[in-house]
């Protein structure tokens, strides 16, 4: 309200010719110019932050899973993590950009290493790894290569889907 009270000011402040001499009202345009120049960028940053809350927003119940489920759980919620990703690259208007996409599967990627990170070791030092129960450690090591095959493979169909 404030930003448009001023341009309305600024804008007012042009009219008057007959008072103003061509220097002032130069500088006038020229503050003027630059204020709508500043009032697009705010608009249009805001309108950015705007759609990219709207779309990471529908990610989240799919990304919740890398942080508090299991690699079991994690690959059963591998397909629709993948569908709203694929959503956002098609439909997103600012967010849709390689290197905001390259971002985000990294951070996905990065999220599912630290969660089998943490299911392997149980909260432990990874000194106490030799410690673990054998038979235990296996299933929790082949959970965690599932989730990468799985992870891998969405990965393509989703890709072959958007060629």
């Amino acid at each position: 309200r404030d930003c448009k009270a001023v341009f309305a000011v600024l804008h007012a402040v042009t009219k008057v010719t007959h008072e103003a001499s061509p220097k002032a009202r130069q500088t006038v345009f020229n503050t003027l110019r630059r204020w709508k120049q500043i009032d697009v960028s705010i608009t249009e940053a805001f309108n950015e932050a705007k759609d990219n809350v709207k779309y990471l927003t529908t990610l989240e119940k799919f990304i919740e899973p890398l942080y508090v489920g299991t690699p079991t759980t994690i690959v059963d919620t591998l397909t629709a993590l993948m569908n709203s990703v694929k959503m956002i690259h098609t439909i997103a208007r600012y967010y849709n950009t390689t290197e905001r996409m390259t971002n985000l599967f990294m951070k996905i990627t990065n999220q599912m290493i630290t969660n089998c990170k943490h299911c392997i070791l149980e909260g432990e030092h990874h000194d106490k790894l030799w410690e673990k129960d054998p038979q235990k450690l296996l299933q929790t090591l082949e959970s965690c290569l599932r989730l990468n095959e799985a992870y891998q493979e969405q990965y393509r169909v989703t890709k072959d889907k958007l060629l």
